[in-house]
């Protein structure tokens, strides 16, 4: 009851902050080194605990002259992700995020763009960004934190330009966050001959991500979507209504709908195989 009474309306404010501040940064660790290194300390930590209760003193030691200077280490394994998250607090989109229409429409844009390339046969990689975040993928790319312009990636993807061989990065906000980007190319040895190195980039940074990858081919024109380890092409399907079904599904539905897929596989072949 103390405890209620003494809670005030600043209180409410600080824990909204604390809470929003949090999870934006969180959405920013995702899918970066920086995720699997704090795992990595909380395993240590674990470690250590344990290590105090049964009495293992040699590690115990070591330990905690490890966790004595935590500070420094935090600051020296660290320093690019903390550079980097306060130079995105500093900008719009650290807060901002976009609504359902306004996706929609950005959508529509971006495959105007595709089409516009396809038309021209200019090859070129898109990337949107979903959940897990894709820093793992930029270190070598040029960053440019860019309001989306269909000029501005026409431009990219212009074959005399430096950065058109590698690949674009749309941020969840929409934003053109990277140019040049190179992607790890996937090792499925039931890859078609047909398809290049594009293909095989997207199925690749596709494999490890939950990211969508628009591709239009520079030989053929044709527009072409990775996910999840699977590609899907024009004329075969209708890529526009594929991409607007992949980002506004949620995880948890695509991940339904595979394993339903997987569960109709797996009694077509049972039937097959009893006949």
């Amino acid at each position: 009851m103390d405890l209620l009474l003494d809670f005030r309306w600043q209180d409410i404010i600080d824990i909204g902050l604390l809470a929003l501040i949090s999870y934006r940064i969180i959405l920013m660790l995702q899918g970066t080194r920086t995720v699997q290194i704090i795992i990595g300390f909380l395993v240590v930590g674990v470690i250590f605990y344990l290590s105090g209760v049964f009495g293992i003193a040699g590690v115990n030691w070591l330990l905690n002259n490890l966790f004595s200077s935590f500070i420094v280490v935090i600051i020296v394994l660290f320093q690019s992700d903390v550079r980097n998250a306060l130079a995105q607090m500093g900008t719009k989109s650290f807060f901002q995020k976009a609504t359902p229409k306004a996706s929609l429409d950005m959508l529509n844009r971006i495959f105007k763009v595709c089409e516009h390339l396809s038309k021209t046969k200019t090859g070129a990689l898109i990337i949107l960004e979903k959940s897990i975040g894709l820093a793992e993928f930029s270190k070598s790319a040029t960053p440019l934190n860019a309001d989306f312009s269909e000029r501005l990636l026409v431009t990219i993807f212009n074959t005399h330009g430096p950065l058109h061989d590698g690949a674009v990065i749309i941020d969840r906000n929409f934003q053109v966050a990277f140019a040049g980007a190179i992607l790890p190319l996937s090792g499925s040895i039931d890859f078609s001959k047909d398809l290049g190195t594009r293909h095989r980039a997207a199925l690749g940074l596709s494999e490890e991500s939950d990211a969508i990858v628009m591709v239009v081919s520079e030989e053929t024109g044709t527009i072409s979507i990775a996910h999840k380890g699977k590609l899907f092409r024009t004329p075969i399907i209708d890529v526009k209504v594929k991409l607007m079904e992949l980002y506004t599904k949620s995880a948890r539905q695509i991940q339904r709908e595979e394993e339903r897929e997987e569960q109709e596989e797996q009694e077509a072949q049972k039937l097959g195989v009893e006949s």
